[in-house]
């Protein structure tokens, strides 16, 4: 997966959660319907200034270790953005592997 295919799949659900009538519901859906979810968020140079963006695996972490491209390349993927690793690292909690209630 590359970092231009990751923008294009944070672009896509930014524009469909935006439009759903409840959008943290429609956000939900997206990172649960897939195996590997990657959070965007703005990158930040030393100076402050924005760079790029940087990403953070808030889904799908047992999944990658030990994994081929191979493997990888078989499990549904997608990103969403973020405001910034603070906003990734919460819907880790909420959504990822480690969520309480999640077995």
């Amino acid at each position: 997966m590359t970092n231009a295919e990751l923008l294009a799949m944070a672009r896509e659900n930014l524009n469909r959660i935006a439009a759903a009538p409840v959008p943290a519901d429609a956000l939900r859906q997206v990172i649960e319907a897939h195996d590997l979810v990657f959070a965007l968020y703005p990158e930040q140079s030393a100076q402050g200034s924005k760079q790029g963006f940087d990403t953070y695996l808030i889904k799908g972490k047992p999944l990658v270790v030990g994994a081929s491209d191979e493997d990888l390349a078989k499990r549904s993927t997608t990103a969403v953005p973020c405001s910034g690793l603070e906003e990734a690292m919460a819907l880790e909690r909420a959504f990822g592997d480690n969520r309480p209630g999640k077995h």
